[in-house]
Formats: structure tokens, C-alpha cells, sequence
């Protein structure tokens, strides 16, 4: 549904009047999805899968994403514009409740589900967001909260 989302002609045309040359796409497992940029000036590739995304991350201007925990705090360590859709097939919401934390402190836009992104008004909500930049912190804090979450122990070896 995501890539659906963000290949419709209301996405397609907010990126190109955005300046978005080219659009990368992993789809992971399942059938390639066939894409048409029906005559707009943005390139789109897709692929399925890639031993790392550091370099696509690295060269993105706008990451549009899952709200997987290792995603989320890979482009907000390397200060990139991130707009979250929640996967409302995973249970127990945890991706709501990171994407929703961070998106209250200003470091990320979240969608409640990619539905949402075929209406205008959502992409023109998008067009003044400057993320504030994660600083980080405690190189364990966010394992320790993860932890205390699940409910196991976060002493930490001295």
C-alpha cells in the first residue's frame, strides 16, 4: 500500500513541484511493482532488496519510509527529512509509538496510513517541514527503552 501511496499522480506531482528529480523504491519481498511516472519529469527504480541502503540514504533528500526503528533512527543520525507511514499489518503498534514520540518532538512527519497520502492536503502539510535535528544521546538509551518496553531488565554491564 506504501508504494501505491507514494507512486500515485497526487504524490508524483508534489515531488515534481518540489524539485524531486528521481524517486528509489524498495519493495522487498514479493512481485516487482510495475511504475509508470505517466510523463513526469522524475525517474523512479525499484528494487527488492540491497546488502545495505547507507548510499541511497546518504544521497536521499526526503526518505519516505516504514516506521521500522532501524530506519527511523538511521535517517534521523544522518539528518535527513523523514516522512513515516505506519505498517498497520505489525501488531502491537510499536511503530506508531516511536514514529509518534519523535514526531511530537519535531524530528519527523508520521502518516497514520498510506490511505492518507492520496490527498492533497496531506503533501501540502509536508511542504514547510524542517525537522528538528535528533541529537542523539546515550548510546544505550534507546536499547534501554526498547527493553524496558518489552519488559526485560536494563542493567547495564559496567
Amino acid at each position: 500500500m506504501l508504494i501505491e501511496a507514494i507512486t500515485s499522480k497526487v504524490a508524483l506531482d508534489w515531488m515534481v513541484s518540489r524539485g524531486y528529480k528521481s524517486l528509489k523504491i524498495q519493495y522487498g519481498k514479493g512481485k516487482e511493482p510495475r511504475i509508470e511516472s505517466n510523463g513526469l519529469p522524475i525517474a523512479i527504480e525499484v528494487y527488492d532488496f540491497l546488502p545495505s541502503l547507507d548510499a541511497d540514504m546518504r544521497k536521499a533528500d526526503l526518505i519516505i519510509s516504514h516506521a521500522g526503528a532501524g530506519t527511523v533512527m538511521e535517517a534521523l543520525r544522518l539528518q535527513k527529512k523523514l516522512i513515516v507511514v505506519i505498517n498497520t499489518m505489525l501488531m502491537n503498534n510499536h511503530q506508531e509509538e516511536l514514529a509518534g514520540a519523535m514526531a511530537e518532538r519535531g524530528h519527523l512527519l508520521m502518516v497514520e496510513k498510506p490511505e492518507k497520502l492520496d490527498d492533497n492536503l496531506t503533501w501540502v502539510s509536508f511542504n514547510d517541514f524542517e525537522p528538528i535535528v535528533y541529537e542523539g544521546g546515550d548510546e544505550d538509551s534507546f536499547a534501554i527503552l526498547l527493553d524496558s518496553h518489552l519488559g526485560f531488565s536494563s542493567k547495564k554491564a559496567d
